[in-house]
């Protein structure tokens, strides 16, 4: 499972959105509604349009079959406007947290969260 999660995430990470919809069930469940694997790609295209260079990485699993729990850490550049702060450059950071239940070896159903209001703050001006 977890090599699977990790190609399926460097997929994410080269925008190889064929790929992608590969590692999906026809039909996944994210946080309670089905979406057909072209919606669950559509929404990955989503985010890369306002940030372009957003790249996740894996910090933490915790898996006990058929579930994948993940900790990912998210950075990028807000290219468009996002949640009311402008498309300005500013590059960002953020944390996401999911639980992934994996079904003859592809996502069948994801439940997640990311801290999105701190893709609204820049990480220069961000006190800690």
């Amino acid at each position: 499972m977890l090599e699977m999660y990790r190609s399926y995430l460097a997929a994410c990470n080269e925008r190889a959105w064929d790929t992608i919809a590969e590692f999906l069930h026809p039909s996944v469940l994210v946080n309670g509604i089905p979406r057909t694997r072209e919606q669950y790609v559509d929404d990955i295209r989503k985010t890369i349009a306002v940030f372009p260079d957003y790249a996740w990485q894996l910090r933490h699993v915790v898996q006990q079959p058929p579930w994948l729990a993940v900790h990912l850490h998210a950075t990028g550049t807000r290219h468009q406007d996002f949640l009311g702060a402008p498309g300005d450059l500013s590059p960002v950071e953020t944390d996401e947290f999911a639980m992934y239940r994996i079904a003859d070896g592809r996502i069948a159903e994801l439940w997640g969260t990311a801290d999105n209001a701190r893709l609204r703050l820049s990480t220069h001006n961000e006190t800690r």
